[in-house]
């Protein structure tokens, strides 16, 4: 079974502290009383910006932000301002943004899938894990295809959400 990211919401009525959470993604929206057991967890914590991120002295931050070739000026000085801080960034299911994203060495680079471009995103996610060192993380929907999540380290997805896909896997097995 992958791990998981969780991201917290407002709606979460509990924190999920289990083996196979290895992280949680929080914002301004968040649980507060959530984030702070998170927070007290042995788990990461990740923020949506950088801002929220260094004002809750959160682990690191989750970069959602265009993926060209302005890039790399434009996370340089996220990183200066991160210091030794976690990073993962989104980026779309290509080889192009999936190079782009890990020239900036992240942590992980988290590839966003839909319906849409889920079949695309098997195959960069396979060419990926072949070529890079770096983790990779997928974002969960619905109707993913099994061998993407076979494919990631870490699957990113709510606690509702997760509560399903875990009831499902069980199941299988």
């Amino acid at each position: 079974m992958p791990k998981f990211i969780i991201k917290i919401e407002e709606k979460d009525a509990n924190l999920l502290n289990n083996d196979d959470i290895c992280c949680y993604i929080a914002d301004e929206k968040s649980n507060k009383s959530i984030l702070k057991q998170a927070m007290s967890s042995d788990k990461l914590v990740l923020g949506t910006n950088v801002d929220f991120s260094i004002d809750q002295n959160l682990d690191g931050v989750m970069i959602r932000h265009p993926i060209d070739e302005k890039f790399a000026k434009f996370i340089k000085p996220i990183q200066k301002q991160l210091k030794n801080k976690f990073m993962g960034i989104y980026c779309n299911p290509t080889r192009h943004e999936a190079m782009i994203a890990s020239e900036a060495e992240p942590d992980f680079v988290a590839f966003d899938v839909n319906e849409d471009n889920q079949e695309a995103a098997k195959e960069v996610m396979l060419w990926y894990s072949e070529l890079f060192l770096i983790q990779s993380a997928v974002t969960y929907f619905e109707k993913i295809d099994e061998n993407l999540l076979n494919l990631a380290d870490f699957v990113i997805l709510n606690a509702s959400t997760y509560k399903i896909l875990v009831d499902k896997i069980k199941r299988l097995d």
